[in-house]
């Protein structure tokens, strides 16, 4: 690669800079959640399982969310998909007994 092709940039510096970091991320829901009342570890990593299983229990569809999440395959967001589908038998089951 040469220099030309990073308009003069050195290797140290940022490609975007000013993004905050993974830790700035962690650091800003963490007291979100504190601010909010929620004593669970609350974290970026976390908030991609919330908005994965939201998304397809609010009827999004496997495909579009893969593609948000940035998933290459899409095998890998079926985990979600599969706890979606657990969610939606334990509602049909609490009907169990009310009409035998």
């Amino acid at each position: 690669m040469f220099a030309s092709d990073r308009n003069n940039a050195s290797p140290e510096d940022k490609v975007f800079p000013g993004v905050p970091t993974l830790g700035c991320a962690n650091r800003a829901l963490k007291l979100m959640a504190e601010n909010a009342g929620i004593d669970k570890l609350v974290s970026f990593h976390v908030s991609r399982h919330t908005f994965a299983t939201m998304t397809l229990t609010a009827g999004g569809d496997i495909y579009t969310t893969s593609k948000l999440l940035g998933h290459t395959n899409v095998h890998t967001t079926e985990i979600y998909a599969d706890v979606v589908m657990e969610k939606k038998a334990d509602a049909v089951n609490l009907m169990n007994g009310l009409f035998g």
